[in-house]
């Protein structure tokens, strides 16, 4: 599970490093990720496993004769970048996903259950504005969830 909040700096290979608190810990494994636009204008970040069990499902519930599904396939599965972590726990975000998220240098790791998300450090910011004041009333909608 993905929890916290972190920040961190994009180096000059377009590459972040994946908190340590958020890596999977497969000890004689390559951990694969797999990265591909969010929505709001973020990247949505999942362990290949994950990933994998998002694309079964898209797979089974979607079908090529209708146009939103062939949009939404276009737009989240093909800009998908899958790579494995390097030595320092890092991945690189391909210049087209940064340049969709607005991603230059500083930028804002979120734990988000089952997978991660990074955004701009200003399109955080913004988002964050926008959303804290109707997050109470946001509670209204989980209530019958029993939490």
């Amino acid at each position: 599970m993905f929890i916290g909040e972190y920040r961190h700096t994009l180096d000059e290979k377009g590459r972040i490093a994946i908190p340590a608190k958020l890596r999977y810990s497969k000890i004689g494994e390559e951990e694969y990720w797999v990265a591909t636009k969010g929505f709001d204008h973020c990247l949505f970040v999942y362990p290949r496993d994950e990933w994998s069990r998002i694309v079964q499902k898209i797979n089974d519930h979607l079908s090529l004769t209708k146009k939103e599904d062939r949009s939404f396939l276009r737009m989240f599965i093909s800009p998908a970048n899958e790579q494995a972590l390097d030595k320092q726990g890092r991945i690189a975000l391909p210049p087209s996903l940064r340049e969709y998220a607005a991603i230059v240098r500083d930028v804002v790791i979120l734990g988000a259950i089952k997978r991660i998300e990074i955004w701009s450090d200003e399109n955080w910011n913004l988002y964050r504005e926008e959303n804290e004041k109707s997050f109470d009333s946001l509670g209204d909608k989980i209530a019958d969830l029993g939490l």
